[in-house]
């Protein structure tokens, strides 16, 4: 089943141009707006100090997110798609290796630690990146470098750093009482 999504869904790559430069941009460089609108958003907010609290519990969660994919990529060493499978077109060429490992994948482990992080504590601004992490899960698929397994990785992945650093964060604010 995750195979033959894939395949189903890499399938439209390669047929259209304005799609596959769509998927190539949602794919590779829809993630870094992500911190960019954020930091902006923190500029032109009136509550500061709450986004300034998001933004260093997202870099606290991206580091445990890296360090999690990291333990997880070495015990799973999955091959990306387009390495054993022929048939799936690879639309991002120029950015990913066939020595890099597919599962879990970082950019979606990235994009969805932003948005859990970013949804506790701003629920429509949250849903707003939930909806762009998505795209870009989806986008990765479409561009035939991650199975959905290897999406679904890393959307877990995030949602475990948001919860333990949520977790550490308010057992040393609060004690172990």
């Amino acid at each position: 089943m995750d195979y033959n999504f894939l395949k189903w869904f890499n399938s439209f790559a390669g047929q259209w141009e304005w799609l596959d430069i769509l998927g190539l941009i949602c794919a590779e460089y829809l993630i870094f707006a992500i911190p960019l609108i954020i930091i902006l958003v923190y500029f032109f907010s009136k509550n500061k100090k709450k986004i300034l609290s998001i933004i260093l519990k997202i870099i606290l969660a991206l580091a445990l997110v890296y360090a999690l994919n990291y333990l997880i990529g070495l015990i799973f060493t999955r091959p990306r798609p387009f390495v054993n499978n022929n048939e799936i077109y690879q639309l991002a060429k120029l950015f990913t290796k066939p020595t890099d490992f597919s599962f879990p994948s970082y950019h979606t482990a990235t994009a969805f630690v932003f948005a859990f992080m970013v949804l506790l504590d701003w629920k429509k601004f949250g849903i707003i990146l939930l909806i762009t992490a998505l795209i870009i899960g989806f986008a990765r698929i479409f561009a035939g470098v991650h199975y959905p397994t290897d999406i679904l990785g890393g959307i877990f992945t995030a949602l475990v750093s948001i919860v333990l650093i949520n977790f550490i964060l308010k057992y040393f604010k609060y004690g172990n009482t």
